[in-house]
């Protein structure tokens, strides 16, 4: 009996919905989640939401189990898991009413990030609780010391303002008070309330299609299918698991900065441990949480440990709450990757994920080819904020981009693409440039600049953007300035991100160290900015896959041919010679035997 037969027998003889049904309903909430996200999309104000997606979308049951979510951010996982239930642990789930929407974004109650913000409504079916409709999201700005939020805190009271657990509606009316309360800690209220409203009309829309599966199937129908939902998934994911070898496999590596402490990395240790169908996520060793933001909430290192799981294991496994119950992440509080009240943790999230995920899935090479090399480690974040003059008033702009993916043992990385934290998309440039005084002046792939590789890193890109208005600020949480993320298998490093300003009088751009003093190059709050300033972003490429002298001649040829390469980069770095805009056989074949040979021979 093959492998595939004996585990669809196990799985038959766990469930007792229809399977036809069952994947009805399942494919039912998939799409539930997926309008939910269209209705985010299409009402909101700010453009990190209906352009970038920087949000995301959940199910639960009525033990408030994860069902069912959309693939947009990720990162935000190990809230969805664990910060909604404490929220509603703590406002108590006997205190709950039809069309009560709660808000919660403190990172202590495992939110990732003070930005964002969960609201999670409980769904009523005869003044009975039979699940529940969630959204987190990120709100451009929250207050605190920096415009759009992302910079230098070294505490929480600097980073914006927190929200403990509390009813945003009681029985759908908006509470004007707490409403009053949170946009008036807010540089943009118009913004953020046209967003929150945003989110409560996706719950909405999330508890009408459940209400109009239960009246379809039933209450028994639906309570059974979600039982049985997670228990396939459970299945699946032990099996996965079980596939894996048993042992334990560390990784180390670190924060390169936390923009306040000069001279000063932040090491992380990290241990996955496999026993027949459990895994282990140890994360214990790290260092004490950092004094600026470069420190991670557990909603945010619970996210990475899931993330790496989820890009190793099967596509075809459904994401829910069965999947989780033979992951366990340990992050002992107190720690980089547990940060403890009061210290600050903003860019812990956004910079510090893409580092862990990375980090595991080099665990997850000791035993497996699959795992892809790192990518640029980083979301590319810059801050602008000040006084609009079209409008004079507040603004707060966060700029995200895409990076390299690393290289992996069947393909290039992807270029451009955001970090695995997230599937965010980069924001219209027509869009920003209407509703922020920033003007681009040019924004394409950046030529090659490391990650060489049987398989090479995807390419990051370049954004040169120009501001015009005086007291603007800049403000930036951008790592892996200084130290690459590591290649694969003989790959060759990522490249490093840079972030670099040129004035009118400036000559040549210069570093945020060099030009404002900071500590670190890309970690830095509220440096001024003069009228037509110009601003550089330019993303690492992914980390290469595998010896780059076994790389595809032909494949060198395309990067050159595609202005991505030089004929020095292309002899040096993959010992593959181009003459004439062709590949020189001969010269190749015997600069790779280490010999020099003039001896000519063009491949077609």
């Amino acid at each position: 009996m093959s492998n595939s037969t004996s585990l669809k027998q196990d799985i038959e003889n766990v469930v007792k919905t229809d399977p036809f049904v069952l994947e009805i309903i399942r494919n039912y909430l998939t799409t539930t989640c997926e309008e939910m996200g269209t209705t985010m999309m299409r009402t909101s104000f700010s453009p990190i939401f209906n352009e970038a997606r920087d949000f995301i979308v959940v199910l639960y049951d009525a033990e408030v189990e994860l069902l069912a979510q959309v693939d947009y951010v990720p990162a935000m996982l190990g809230s969805a898991r664990h910060g909604v239930k404490l929220a509603l642990h703590e406002v108590g789930i006997d205190n709950l009413d039809p069309g009560d929407v709660i808000i919660m974004n403190d990172p202590y109650r495992s939110n990732n990030h003070i930005p964002e913000h969960i609201l999670i409504k409980p769904v009523f079916k005869d003044s009975q609780i039979v699940g529940y409709v969630g959204s987190i999201a990120h709100m451009v700005d929250v207050g605190g010391t920096v415009p759009g939020a992302f910079g230098i805190h070294e505490n929480c009271f600097q980073e914006g303002m927190r929200i403990a657990p509390v009813k945003l509606f009681k029985r759908n009316q908006q509470q004007d008070d707490i409403l009053k309360l949170i946009l008036a800690n807010t540089r943009t209220p118009e913004f953020s309330y046209g967003d929150f409203m945003a989110m409560v009309g996706a719950l909405g829309r999330g508890e009408k299609r459940i209400h109009d599966l239960i009246d379809r199937y039933g209450l028994e129908t639906y309570t059974q299918a979600c039982f049985d939902m997670k228990k396939v998934s459970e299945r699946l994911m032990r099996k996965q698991i079980g596939s894996w070898p048993d042992g334990v496999y560390e990784v180390d590596d670190c924060f390169e900065s936390d923009g306040v402490t000069p001279n000063r990395n932040w090491q992380l240790k990290s241990k996955l441990v496999i026993r027949g169908e459990e895994m282990i996520i140890d994360l214990t060793g790290s260092d004490e949480p950092a004094n600026g933001s470069m420190a991670m909430t557990y909603g945010s290192s619970s996210s990475a440990g899931y993330e790496a799981v989820f890009q190793m294991a099967d596509r075809d496994i459904p994401i829910n709450e069965g999947c989780y119950r033979c992951i366990t992440v340990i992050s002992p509080y107190g720690s980089l990757t547990n940060v403890n009240y009061p210290h600050a943790s903003m860019a812990g999230n956004t910079e510090g994920q893409p580092v862990l995920i990375d980090m595991l899935l080099r665990g997850f090479a000791q035993f497996s080819d699959d795992a892809p090399a790192p990518d640029g480690n980083s979301c590319g974040l810059v801050a602008l904020g000040g006084i609009d003059e079209r409008t004079n008033l507040p603004f707060a702009f966060l700029s995200l981009e895409g990076i390299g993916w690393g290289g992996s043992k069947y393909a290039d990385g992807n270029s451009v693409q955001f970090s695995k934290l997230g599937n965010c998309a980069t924001q219209s440039i027509e869009i920003v440039e209407s509703r922020y005084p920033v003007t681009h002046l040019s924004y394409e792939i950046e030529p090659f600049r490391g990650g060489a590789g049987k398989h090479r890193g995807g390419y990051g890109s370049k954004r040169v953007m120009q501001v015009y208005g005086k007291d603007l600020v800049a403000s930036s949480g951008i790592s892996r300035c200084t130290m690459p993320a590591p290649g694969l298998n003989g790959g060759s490093n990522a490249a490093v991100n840079v972030l670099a300003f040129k004035s009118p009088d400036d000559v040549n751009w210069r570093s945020a160290t060099d030009k404002f003093g900071t500590v670190a190059p890309g970690l830095f709050s509220n440096a001024p900015l003069k009228p037509d300033d110009k601003i550089m972003v330019i993303t690492a490429n992914g980390a290469g896959y595998g010896d780059p002298f076994e790389r595809d001649p032909h494949a060198v040829l395309t990067d050159f041919l595609d202005e991505l390469l030089s004929p020095e980069q292309a002899e040096a770095l993959f010992k593959v010679v181009i003459s004439k805009e062709k590949v020189d056989a001969a010269a190749t074949a015997a600069l790779r035997r280490g010999t020099k040979s003039k001896a000519e021979g063009v491949l077609p």
